[in-house]
């Protein structure tokens, strides 16, 4: 877990309606002292498409393979399969509403004090991801409004910059930003020192 980097954040994903009033929740968790910068929205638009059922299709596959508790039920796995699609949700049912939530923290801030902080325990809100540089970051800000290059593959709605709500240019942070892999970076730091030949002088 590198925390030498400039920026290091968090991310989270809570699922509307945990905590009542959610966005209330949310406000009094990012007024941490832990907490600097943030930013977040509810995504509340998102609709099944036939990327999801093909998914929800071979996750069925998978099921089947494990041999869960009930299958015995079915003769086959086609008739299983068959009768778990012909269940909701279908393409165009809307998805659960989920607020995502990109915030900076301090070095000294780690897992353990982010899980306290928005009561992941307690309400079985799924682990915070550990952000550690500002490419990791600016992935996740962009998923924000579903402009990550995932969300548009899976044709996922796309969310007007005017529903994030930040206490910062989260635009200008995604503009500024480098836009390399890993491996690029990898690529960088070990990038081998020219060889200049010497002519020896005896």
């Amino acid at each position: 877990m590198n925390r030498g980097s400039k920026d290091i954040g968090y991310f989270i994903s809570i699922k509307d309606g945990d905590h009542g009033d959610t966005e209330a929740f949310i406000k009094k968790a990012l007024e941490h002292e832990m907490i600097f910068k943030w930013a977040y929205i509810l995504h509340d638009k998102d609709t099944y498409n036939d990327h999801d059922l093909k998914a929800r299709y071979y996750f069925l596959q998978r099921c089947w393979a494990d041999g869960f508790k009930g299958m015995e039920k079915y003769a086959s796995m086609h008739e299983y399969i068959e009768k778990m699609m012909a269940e909701p949700p279908f393409p165009g049912d809307k998805t659960d509403p989920y607020w995502r939530i990109v915030c900076f923290v301090d070095k000294k801030c780690y897992d353990a004090e982010i899980e306290e902080i928005f009561e992941v325990n307690k309400n079985k809100i799924p682990l915070p991801d550990f952000l550690c540089d500002r490419v990791q970051i600016t992935n996740r800000l962009k998923e924000l409004t579903h402009e990550d290059d995932l969300s548009q593959t899976l044709e996922r709605y796309r969310y007007p910059d005017a529903e994030v709500k930040a206490n910062f240019d989260f635009r200008d942070y995604i503009t500024n930003t480098k836009d390399y892999s890993r491996w690029d970076k990898f690529k960088e730091i070990f990038r081998p020192v020219p060889f200049k030949p010497r002519r020896r002088s005896w």
